[in-house]
């Protein structure tokens, strides 16, 4: 099996780590200067080991062995955007594993029949626009362009991303023969089986939607309770109603997390309140009861689908190649499903995909909290290789 290096990894990680980081959190958002420096980091490091690096007209960058053409590749990878005063392990941790390991089968001298090639993508987060997986997205067809395009303004000038270039990247999914993602875990489910990493078996459905709640706006001083039309009270219990609505379904999470509030004065009744409604569980059919439910409750309410996954599945050969990996290098290991969206989860229906999991024990995600011992980022960096030298093989 192919030698990861930990002194490596860990000074890659430390300078990634770097990029971004400010006193309350790491903010390398999408479309700005620091994401821009963290890709010309990734630029520096792929080169570094040999690979040769191009950007599609997404703006993500691809680091290939040379001579691979069109591919297809092996691939691995992940982003290096965060969310705002996010952590230092979310999409940054996947991006350096995937560097090390094809390090490593290079440095072994392993005789390989497939190019590979690691990716790191462009706006994963989707903090700034509201378009998570945006270049994964782009490459599989799955982005109503005009519309993104339009909503973003100048900014996909930072990276060179045009209407005609995104149309383009669609051609970068025939060059993607497999995919492996690293993450650290978003819970404590392995900490509580002292397991190291997980192997994800599938990601869950997943349903964004918008809610619009009507009242009346008037003086907040001068308008009796009896007689107001608060649109903000209505929007209060129907977040009331989305807690209790997830927590009556084995498995289902819902979120409201985000509020505008019109006209948004101090001494003015709100008169027009628009939210965000996050919903997923483990089967699609649970998340369309559980936004129907809320529809009845809320007749008045305009609750508008705003995106829909129907969540992935897995490669089984890609999870059998991780797992043969990981029993090779001695590191335990075991299925884990997960509730959040990836890069890995959107090619997963187009490409055969997969992901690994480390341990975290906070818990936490998108937060500085979030967590992983370099012994078990070390340890994902290890099977990965592992899994890419038999897969080019």
């Amino acid at each position: 099996m192919p030698a990861v290096s930990r002194e490596r990894f860990l000074r890659w990680f430390a300078e990634l780590a770097g990029i971004g980081r400010t006193d309350t959190g790491w903010n390398r958002l999408a479309w700005t200067p620091l994401e821009v420096e963290a890709q010309e980091w990734f630029r520096g490091a792929a080169e570094s080991i040999g690979l040769e690096v191009r950007r599609d007209g997404a703006g993500s960058l691809w680091a290939v062995t040379p001579g691979a053409g069109d591919g297809p590749y092996v691939c691995a990878g992940s982003h290096v955007d965060t969310q705002p005063d996010g952590g230092a392990y979310d999409g940054a941790l996947g991006v350096v594993c995937a560097l090390e390991a094809v390090a490593a089968v290079l440095e072994s001298g392993q005789p390989r029949s497939r190019p590979l090639a690691v990716i790191s993508f462009v706006d994963e987060e989707g903090a700034r626009f509201r378009t998570a997986c945006f270049a994964s997205r782009a490459i599989a067809g799955e982005l109503d362009v005009d519309a993104v395009i339009g909503a973003m303004g100048e900014a996909p000038k930072i990276h060179g991303v045009t209407r005609e270039s995104l149309l383009a990247s669609r051609e970068e999914l025939r060059r993607v023969g497999a995919f492996l993602e690293v993450h650290v875990e978003q819970g404590k489910a392995l900490v509580d089986r002292g397991q190291a990493l997980g192997i994800a078996d599938v990601l869950a459905p997943r349903s964004r939607y918008r809610a619009a709640f009507e009242g009346e706006s008037n003086h907040a001083g001068t308008t009796p309770m009896a007689g107001r039309r608060d649109a903000l009270v209505e929007a209060a219990r129907f977040i009331l109603a989305v807690d209790e609505a997830a927590r009556a379904r084995p498995g289902a999470v819902a979120t409201v997390g985000r509020i505008e509030v019109s006209p948004g004065s101090t001494n003015s009744i709100p008169g027009r309140v628009e939210c965000t409604l996050d919903a997923r569980a483990p089967e699609v059919e649970t998340v369309e009861d559980l936004v129907a439910g809320l529809r009845g409750r809320f007749p008045d309410a305009r609750i508008e689908q705003e995106s829909r996954n129907t969540g992935a599945r897995f490669d089984s050969g890609l999870r059998a190649a991780l797992y043969a990996s990981a029993e090779s290098a001695g590191v335990p290991v075991g299925d884990l499903p997960s509730f959040a969206g990836h890069d890995a989860g959107i090619l997963a229906p187009h490409v055969p995909a997969a992901m690994i999991f480390v341990r975290n024990p906070t818990g936490a995600s998108h937060t500085p909290a979030e967590f992983a011992s370099d012994d078990d980022c070390v340890a994902a960096a290890q099977v990965m290789a592992g899994a890419l030298a038999e897969l080019a093989r």
